[in-house]
């Protein structure tokens, strides 16, 4: 027996789903391969109006997946986290996305020499990614609005230099090169519906 608590959360995240792919397929930026997607297995059965297709059946989440559209622009990939303060309510996240195949470190650090201070990185970080670039973030203390500069990274390690005081920092790095833009004869698409890859 499916409870009402689950049925809900199926249907929440089917009408983001179909709201995606229908604001997808409306767009004028979508190619013209159209291909009906695949229908999904038989969903459970749902109460009342929903009827024995259940929510993820013939017209789910993974029942007809807008068409195989493969236009340049595609929904957000979308998801669902428990709320953590309301018992009662979800949170929509939706995914970051970029044309690079990247990673982030971030954290607090602090300067208490009035000269500089070293932050280390997860010892495996030079092996995963290359090309780094550190944004600081000065934390005001209510006295004086410091500025910070910083060096390379170089061995997993980079340092910050400047006057007392508390920062933020955050490390971006690019796991390995992609290609952006791609020619569609080029390549073969995987996946179903609206989200497809290489």
């Amino acid at each position: 027996m499916v409870s009402k608590r689950s049925v809900y959360i199926i249907l929440l995240y089917y009408n983001i789903y179909n709201m995606s792919s229908r604001n997808y397929l409306a767009n004028s930026k979508c190619c013209n391969v159209r291909d009906q997607g695949p229908t999904g297995e038989q969903g459970p059965t749902g109460p009342g109006a929903i009827g024995p297709a259940g929510v993820t059946g013939d017209r789910g989440m993974t029942g007809p997946t807008g068409r195989n559209c493969m236009g340049p622009t595609g929904p957000s990939k979308s998801f669902i986290i428990d709320h953590p303060t309301d018992a009662d309510k979800y949170l929509v996240h939706v995914c970051l996305e970029g044309p690079e195949a990247g990673v982030y470190y971030r954290g607090v650090g602090e300067v208490t020499n009035n000269e500089n201070t070293e932050i280390t990185l997860p010892d495996y970080v030079s092996d995963l990614a290359r090309d780094f670039t550190v944004q600081i973030t000065a934390v005001y203390d209510g006295v004086k609005v410091k500025t910070y500069n910083f060096s390379e990274v170089e061995d997993n390690k980079f340092t910050v230099y400047g006057a007392n005081g508390k920062f933020h920092w955050l490390v971006m790095g690019k796991r390995h090169d992609i290609v952006v833009e791609v020619n569609k004869s080029d390549v073969q698409l995987k996946g179903q519906g609206p989200y497809l890859w290489i």
